[in-house]
């Protein structure tokens, strides 16, 4: 994927930026995240862009380990790990079959805002399910493109078609949980926010068995 590395390689300080000026939406999705995440918890983030959300989780869990395809966001990361003084937080610049990430490690792996930038679903969707140990959870939020105006859309797929913009899935609201669903994840709860750029968001959960 280097089209879409680079793209957001571009883009790390202003994303960077952008995130780090945290709003209700931001406050509100970190709260919940740290009812359901234990203390003990060993947690990988998967897309984690610059880090803010890892570094905003490391003080409650055991430890969090950030991964993504931008050098950029991961040099970010760290930069803000050291200046912050958290060592429970690691990041890497990878895809999520490294083989360092060891089958059956984490009790959670977030998924924020990137199974819509995936081709290969199925076997992502797989990958997380090995990582995760029984009972983990997966987090996973995704913005639906196909409940945008038509105009915006198009637009949006129109920049992706020309490459001035990376690959974007087109999800409809209902169409997330059914893929985890598919790959055998309990559902434990699902959001669909057509004020909130259509975003859903859903926590499941891989059975114990």
């Amino acid at each position: 994927m280097p089209q879409q590395n680079s793209f957001w390689n571009k883009q790390a300080t202003r994303y960077d930026k952008a995130i780090s000026n945290h709003d209700a939406r931001y406050d509100a999705r970190l709260s919940q995240l740290k009812q359901l995440l234990p203390p003990t918890a060993q947690v990988l983030d998967f897309g984690c862009a610059s880090g803010e959300i890892a570094l905003d989780l490391a003080a409650q869990v055991r430890s969090i380990e950030g991964i993504d395809l931008a050098s950029e966001m991961i040099r970010i990361a760290n930069t803000k790990a050291a200046k912050r003084e958290i060592n429970n937080a690691s990041f890497l610049a990878t895809n999520i079959f490294d083989e360092r990430l060891e089958t059956e490690t984490y009790d959670a792996i977030l998924a924020m805002n990137v199974l819509h930038l995936v081709k290969d679903h199925d076997e992502v969707l797989y990958r997380l399910r090995s990582l995760l140990k029984p009972g983990g959870m997966l987090f996973v939020e995704t913005p639906c493109l196909g409940e945008f105006v038509w105009w915006k859309r198009q637009l949006i797929l129109a920049a992706s078609a020309l490459r001035f913009a990376p690959f974007i899935h087109v999800y409809k609201f209902g169409e997330p949980e059914a893929e985890l669903e598919r790959h055998q994840f309990q559902i434990l709860g699902a959001h669909n926010a057509p004020d909130q750029d259509c975003r859903a968001a859903i926590a499941a959960q891989k059975p114990t068995e």
